[in-house]
């Protein structure tokens, strides 16, 4: 299948490619979304295939696509208001990688929710970090993130990191402990915290925080149909423990 990026403005280089895609909780999704917002990132292109849905999105009277890169000039974030489909996982993970190629970006960094079976009872979900190479593991442990040691991580954050080993690449993925089949912009609140501790720079989530529930009754719809799309994905492996640690 192939993916086209359709360029609206140059694209800086030697940036952070952070990606927040619909998953566990919408925490990527809700994640790229705020800081969009939050750093007032201006649309720089979108992704577009013949096997994605007939689908624009209208934000201030503008027809959008719904798989979009948004930059300022050291950040791009993609963002997506759809769920990407098993079929589009490998596709869109090798153009990810070919893009981060050809702006020599300095690292990916994606952000995820993990299913805690008990999140009604924890206040401020823990974040994990997993990482390929070993100067990005101490990287987040000197933010104080807690190393993701043990388990699955499966869709097309799965997908991106295969493409990331294979290339020998930086990535980093942080993974906030989230509800399942729920919009959780708690958790997604907790991931962004993290994120800035591993760049170095504040994140102020305290305006995701005071409109959770409103975010949460507006994203209804698209956390039902990732969930659809989830259990096309293996993300049952994220509740299982590795063979080899049994």
């Amino acid at each position: 299948m192939e993916i086209e990026i359709v360029k609206i403005k140059p694209l800086p280089k030697n940036s952070t490619m952070i990606i927040g895609l619909p998953d566990i909780g919408l925490v990527g999704a809700i994640s790229s979304s705020f800081l969009i917002k939050a750093f007032n990132m201006k649309e720089a292109a979108f992704l577009d295939s013949p096997n994605f849905p007939p689908i624009l999105v209208f934000h201030d009277t503008k027809p959008k696509a719904p798989v979009r890169l948004h930059a300022n000039s050291d950040k791009i974030v993609l963002i997506s208001e759809i769920p990407i489909l098993p079929g589009q996982f490998t596709p869109l993970a090798k153009k990810i990688l070919s893009l981060t190629e050809e702006l020599e970006a300095r690292n990916i960094i994606m952000i995820g929710g993990i299913p805690a079976p008990n999140r009604i009872e924890i206040k401020k979900p823990k974040v994990y970090g997993a990482a390929i190479l070993e100067k990005d593991k101490e990287k987040l442990k000197q933010a104080g993130i807690e190393l993701f040691k043990n388990g699955f991580i499966a869709g097309i954050y799965a997908s991106i990191l295969k493409e990331c080993i294979k290339k020998k690449c930086s990535a980093i993925i942080l993974l906030a402990e989230s509800y399942a089949n729920y919009p959780d912009p708690g958790a997604a609140a907790a991931a962004l915290e993290a994120l800035g501790k591993l760049l170095g720079i504040t994140i102020n989530v305290d305006p995701l925080l005071q409109q959770e529930e409103e975010i949460r009754l507006k994203l209804r719809e698209l956390m039902q149909r990732t969930v659809n799309s989830l259990k096309a994905s293996s993300k049952e492996y994220e509740y299982a423990v590795p063979l080899m640690y049994a």
